[in-house]
C-alpha cells in the first residue's frame, strides 16, 4: 500500500477498523440469530411431528374404545373399520392373559402376544407409546392404550402406527441445516467481499491523494530547483574561479574546499528532491537481472575492500524499467556499503517464486535500528548524517510504479540488514 500521512493514514486505518467490527458484528449476530432460528424452528417441528402422531393414535384409540363400548354385533366391525385407516400398520385388542381376540390380520385371532409384563402394565393404568422398526425394516409409532370394556374388564388395545410421512417432515426439517449452512457461507462470502472492497477504496483514494500531493511537491520543486540552482551556480562558478587563483598554502583554500563541498552538497540534494517529486513514466520491459546486477556492482563497489557475493540467477528475467531498476540497484548496493564501511561482506541474489523475482541486497553491517523501522521509506527520513532521506523514498515509488515491492528488514541469522526488491516474472 501506499505511504500516506500520519492523519489521513490513521484516518483511513480508523475507518477500516470501524468498518471491520461493524461489519463483524453484523455478521455474529446474523450468524446466531439464523443458526438460533434454525435450531427453535427444528425443535417445534419435531415436537409437533411426535405430538401429531401421537394424537393421531390417541384419536383412533378412543374411538375404537367408543365404538366397541357400544356393544351390539355391529359393535367389533365399526372398530375394525376405525383400525383400518390407511395410517395404522396393524392394530390388536388383548385380554391380560395375551390372548388376542381383536386383530386387522384375521389370522393373529386367537394367538398371544406373549409378553410376561402385560398383566403389570395394565395394572398400573398408564398409557404410552414408544417408536419401534416393524419387521419389514419400516420405521412405526407403537400406541398402547387402555381399553375399559363392559364391566371393568380392562384389556390392551396396541396401535402400531407407519411413520413414513412423520419421518419425511422430521428429514426434511434436518436438511434445513445444509440451506442455513449455505446461506451462512455465502453471507460470510459477501461480507468477506465487502472487507476486501472496502480496504481497496481505501488504498485507491490515499494512492490518488498522494499522487496528487507528489504532484503539487513536484511543482514546487521545480520552480525552487529553477531559482537554487541559478543561485547555485553563481556561487560555484564564482568559488571554483578563486579556487584556482588561490595558492595551495594559503588559509583561504581549505575555506573554499568547504564552500565547493556545499554547493555540491546543495546541487545534490535538488537532483534527488527533483528525481523523487516529478511523475513517473515506466518503460516495462523483459530485463536480465544478472546483467543489470553486475552492471550495478561494477558502478557502485569498485575500489571497495569489502567482500562481494553475486548469485543472480542465469536467465532471471523480471518486468521493469530498466533504467529505473538500475538505479534502484545502486541505490540499495551504495547503502549497504555505506553501512559496512571499508570492510564486510555484500551478497547480491535473485530467486524466482511463485509470487514473481525475489532480489535481495544483504550486507554484514550493524542493521537498522528498530525504532526506525516504521519510517525507512519514509520522505526525508535519513538516519545518515550526510543522507537526504529521498533514496529509500525514491526507490518505493519507482518498484511500486512497476507493480512490485520493497522491504528493508534486519538479517534474522547474523548480523546486517537485507533490501528485498519483489518484480513480476518476464517467464
Amino acid at each position: 500500500m501506499a505511504k500516506i500521512g500520519p492523519k489521513g493514514g490513521g484516518k483511513r486505518r480508523g475507518a477500516v477498523v470501524l468498518f471491520r467490527s461493524i461489519l463483524f458484528l453484523f455478521l455474529l449476530l446474523s450468524t446466531t440469530a439464523i443458526v438460533y432460528g434454525t435450531a427453535v424452528n427444528t425443535r417445534a417441528v419435531r415436537d409437533l411431528a411426535e405430538t401429531a402422531i401421537e394424537s393421531t393414535a390417541l384419536a383412533l384409540s378412543t374411538s375404537a374404545e367408543s365404538a366397541l363400548r357400544s356393544g351390539g354385533s355391529r359393535a367389533e366391525g365399526e372398530a375394525r373399520n376405525i383400525l383400518s385407516d390407511r395410517v395404522v400398520a396393524y392394530a390388536m385388542v388383548a385380554r391380560k392373559d395375551g390372548t388376542i381376540v381383536l386383530h386387522t390380520n384375521s389370522g393373529m385371532i386367537g394367538g398371544n402376544i406373549g409378553e410376561a409384563s402385560l398383566g403389570e402394565w395394565l395394572r398400573s393404568g398408564k398409557t404410552f407409546g414408544r417408536r419401534i422398526t416393524l419387521g419389514t425394516g419400516l420405521p412405526a409409532y407403537e400406541f398402547n392404550y387402555l381399553l375399559h370394556g363392559p364391566g371393568r374388564e380392562v384389556k390392551l388395545l396396541r396401535l402400531v402406527l407407519h411413520t413414513t410421512r412423520v419421518d419425511r417432515i422430521l428429514a426434511d426439517a434436518r436438511r434445513m441445516w445444509w440451506i442455513v449452512g449455505g446461506v451462512l457461507v455465502l453471507l460470510w462470502s459477501v461480507g468477506i467481499a465487502l472487507d476486501r472492497a472496502f480496504a481497496r477504496h481505501l488504498r485507491l483514494e490515499a494512492q490518488v491523494e498522494r499522487r496528487e500531493r507528489l504532484a503539487l511537491i513536484g511543482q514546487m520543486t521545480a520552480t525552487l530547483s529553477h531559482e537554487i540552482r541559478n543561485a547555485l551556480g553563481s556561487i560555484k562558478g564564482y568559488a571554483q574561479w578563486v579556487d584556482e587563483r588561490v595558492e595551495t598554502a594559503d588559509p583561504k583554500k581549505k575555506g573554499l574546499a568547504a564552500v565547493l563541498q556545499g554547493t555540491m552538497r546543495i546541487e545534490s540534494l535538488v537532483n534527488d528532491l527533483l528525481l523523487f517529486s516529478r511523475e513517473e513514466t515506466y518503460s516495462v520491459q523483459p530485463v536480465d537481472v544478472c546483467i543489470l546486477v553486475h552492471e550495478s556492482v561494477t558502478g557502485e563497489a569498485n575500489g571497495w575492500k569489502g567482500e562481494v557475493e553475486l548469485d543472480p540467477g542465469e536467465g532471471t528475467v523480471v518486468l521493469a524499467d530498466p533504467e529505473k531498476l538500475r538505479r534502484v540497484l545502486a541505490n540499495g548496493i551504495r547503502n549497504a556499503i555505506q553501512s559496512m564501511g571499508d570492510r564486510g561482506h555484500l551478497r547480491i541474489s535473485a530467486r524466482p517464486d511463485d509470487h514473481g523475482v525475489e532480489i535481495r541486497i544483504e550486507d554484514s553491517g550493524p542493521g537498522v535500528p528498530e525504532a526506525e523501522m516504521p519510517r525507512l521509506f519514509t520522505p526525508f527520513h535519513t538516519t545518515k548524517a550526510d543522507g537526504t532521506g529521498l533514496g529509500l523514498a525514491y526507490s518505493k515509488k519507482t518498484i511500486e510504479g512497476m507493480n512490485g515491492e520493497i522491504d528493508l528488514a534486519n538479517r534474522q541469522e547474523t548480523a546486517g540488514a537485507v533490501l528485498t526488491i519483489l518484480l513480476p516474472n518476464a517467464r
